[in-house]
């Protein structure tokens, strides 16, 4: 019997400790979200569905918009047509428009980020659109992008050429 009450008092100290350690390693757990981290270069991004625009009240406002959505609130309070979803604990929408004197077109886009400055940019090129009588108009542009560590500058840098 002295055997067996041995055996016994070794398994439950073990559970014990091991319990213990356990409870320990997981009071270390975070419920923050997943740290996110800086990519040096040209970012990948997505593009957007080609269906979807910016709400008509903040293009009747401004002749320059650009916006950085972080949020399902603001994602549904600046973009209409919205039939795309999008991972806002993972990802974020660079959003813009440039009114232009006449019918014009994204021809390039290209995010680049300097983790060492802090600072993201979203490159984008318009262009004048040969032979269309339009005047006036808006040219949207969007980025879906890797969320980006909190404090990081989100420069747009948006060429028109005629």
């Amino acid at each position: 019997m002295s055997k067996k009450l041995k055996a016994l008092s070794i398994s439950l100290a073990s559970l014990l400790v091991f319990g213990l350690a356990g409870t320990v390693f997981n009071s270390c757990k975070s419920d923050d979200p997943v740290v996110v981290a800086c990519s040096e270069g040209i970012l990948n991004y997505e593009d957007l569905n080609s269906k979807s625009s910016l709400s008509a009240a903040v293009l009747d406002t401004n002749s320059v918009v650009n916006l950085v959505i972080t949020s399902q609130q603001q994602y549904e309070r600046y973009i209409a047509n919205r039939n795309q979803s999008i991972d806002f604990d993972s990802k974020m929408l660079l959003a813009g428009s440039y009114f232009t004197d006449s019918a014009a077109h994204v021809v390039s886009q290209l995010v680049t980020s300097d983790c060492g400055a802090g600072k993201v940019t979203y490159h984008v090129e318009v262009v004048r659109t040969k032979g269309v009588l339009t005047t006036r108009q808006h040219v949207e542009y969007f980025a879906i992008v890797p969320k980006l560590p909190d404090g990081t500058e989100v420069k747009f840098d948006v060429a028109y050429k005629k």
